[in-house]
């Protein structure tokens, strides 16, 4: 069979950078080129580029949209050296493939792939064989490399994403929303959990039905409109409605003697179906989402009223919540901490040391004693079940954030 395969393998499916643009490093793109051959080919030379494909969009008086000038070109083989100018491949069977590694730095200012109303940006991996002879002299193959960008770990950026999220608003002092949630940062293609708590202030009220919706907001910095705004263009990402009544009540609705709590979710859809952005703020072009709490409140007077709060959440790669990020000690705390171990200087020296080859204390080893746990309460009463067999040089204590030895 007369046929050309040119394929694209790469050892990561996405290009992740650390860090925002000014302080991010290089990251590299690594992979090969199969080439399967159906008949003996006169090869001069193959190419591939890392390239972006923006939108070319035409915009409202011809003002710029998001865009990105990024083209990296290598030649994986050439036959320059060669005197005739090309190489001859021979045909392939469909196990066998000719292997081309080929190896990307790509800048840490690389901007992201996103894809708005306002234009598109995303990069690619293109191939392309040329050759020599009668008929097609050039065969092509591409292949789509989403870039995204993840905080570097310890940065500041790094640790708002682990701020819990809790909002709450008071309505005419009648009923009081409010959300809280283990934090205010969720991946694309996952479920994003949050409770939803209605406390009655007042007797008489009743709650009809209670949800969530995450909205998107996207805000390009280069556009504005006929008054001089930004543009902006924002939806609906995802919604959810929950009827609460109790089934043995004709008006379906339920009464608020006391405070209700209902855990809610949303199943956020994936970014590389382009139904929702990474949060991201670049020169560009600003990508935010927000999180709203629905509830229908209906009064003594039997008016329904809709009341809403919302609170910012950020849309991130899963490799960013990936990470582990410890909790730094602040000063502000240190009344918390208590002394865990006081000894005198004699008890950490050698206790025995024989020159003739018996090992002894060394150093090294920690002292021959045993620990115990004194679970103090507030009020410094020791626990019935604390250890006594301690020497008096040691005196270990335990509670509290932090460790001081002496």
């Amino acid at each position: 069979m007369l046929y050309v395969r040119p394929e694209i393998v790469t050892d990561t499916s996405s290009v992740v950078l650390r860090g925002l643009p000014s302080e991010a490093s290089g990251e590299t793109l690594s992979g090969r080129v199969l080439i399967r051959l159906g008949y003996p080919l006169k090869v001069k030379r193959v190419t591939i580029v890392f390239q972006s494909s923006d939108s070319r969009k035409q915009q409202h008086r011809r003002q710029n949209t998001i865009k990105s000038n990024t083209a990296m070109e290598q030649d994986i083989f050439n036959a320059a050296d060669n005197q005739a100018g090309y190489d001859v491949w021979p045909a392939t069977y469909r196990s066998n493939a000719k292997e081309l590694p080929f190896l990307f730095t790509i800048p840490g200012n690389t901007h992201e792939s996103v894809r708005t109303a306002f234009g598109n940006i995303a990069y690619e991996l293109k191939v392309t064989i040329h050759t020599c002879g009668f008929g097609i002299n050039s065969w092509t193959r591409t292949q789509r490399i989403p870039v995204y960008r993840v905080p570097l770990e310890g940065s500041g950026w790094a640790l708002s994403l682990t701020d819990p999220m809790c909002v709450q608003a008071d309505w005419l002092g009648a009923v009081t929303l409010q959300m809280v949630g283990d934090c205010a940062a969720f991946a694309d293609n996952s479920m994003l959990c949050a409770r939803a708590i209605v406390r009655p202030m007042k007797k008489g009220q009743m709650l009809a039905d209670v949800g969530m919706r995450l909205r998107e907001k996207v805000c390009c910095k280069n556009l504005v409109d006929r008054f001089g705004d930004l543009r902006s263009s924002q939806h609906t990402v995802c919604e959810q409605m929950q009827k609460v009544y109790n089934p043995s009540d004709s008006l379906q609705m339920m009464a608020l003697d006391h405070e209700q709590c209902f855990d809610l979710a949303l199943d956020i859809p994936s970014a590389v179906a382009s139904r929702i952005q990474y949060s991201m703020d670049t020169a560009s072009i600003c990508v935010t989402h927000e999180l709203t709490l629905v509830a229908t409140i209906v009064d003594p007077h039997k008016n329904a009223h809709l009341l809403r709060i919302s609170a910012p959440v950020r849309i991130v790669p899963k490799t960013a919540l990936e990470a582990s990020f410890a909790e730094l000690p602040e000063y502000s705390k240190s009344c918390f901490d208590r002394l865990l171990l006081v000894s005198s200087p004699r008890a950490l020296e050698l206790e025995h040391l024989d020159h003739n080859g018996d090992s002894g204390t060394s150093w090294c080893s920690p002292p021959p004693h045993v620990y115990y746990y004194d679970d103090d309460d507030d009020n410094g009463v020791s626990d019935n079940n604390s250890m006594s067999a301690v020497p008096p040089s040691y005196q270990p204590v335990f509670g509290g954030r932090g460790m001081l030895v002496a």
